[in-house]
């Protein structure tokens, strides 16, 4: 779920950014089922074949881990942190345009990951992963 291609997180960071990555999809966790939108809602569409069919949603990282994730987002510094959500918490707009919203250089917002990500993960591993 990569989003931004041509920035390159550094090896040691790459552990970090997965788990945001997985923190930010069970967060946004907001899958519903959807039908179609006739007007009696009872529209059910024709069976699909197996290679055609839509596949699970991946599976969610636990709660408990979650909940570590966050606690150690918090202790990130609000700069930092905020830059951390719009990059890997889905929201209704894309980071770029949070990044246009706040005024960021686009060359600032990408050091402002790359350190946040760093704290990030300093908190993590010291908090939750000595262990």
């Amino acid at each position: 779920m990569r989003r931004d291609l041509n920035l390159t997180v550094p090896a040691d960071l790459r552990q970090a950014e997965e788990l945001l990555e997985k923190y930010g999809a069970w967060a946004q966790d907001r899958y519903r089922k959807r039908h179609c939108g006739s007007a009696e809602s009872r529209y059910v569409p024709p069976p699909v074949l197996g290679a055609e069919r839509e596949e699970p949603p991946a599976p969610f990282i636990p709660d408990w881990s979650a909940m570590n994730v966050h606690r150690a987002l918090n202790e990130v510094p609000m700069a930092y942190r905020r830059v951390l959500h719009a990059f890997y918490i889905p929201q209704r707009l894309p980071h770029h345009a949070i990044r246009r919203q706040l005024k960021i250089a686009a060359t600032t917002w990408t050091q402002t990951r790359i350190h946040g990500l760093r704290m990030f993960w300093n908190v993590y591993r010291l908090h939750y992963l000595t262990r």
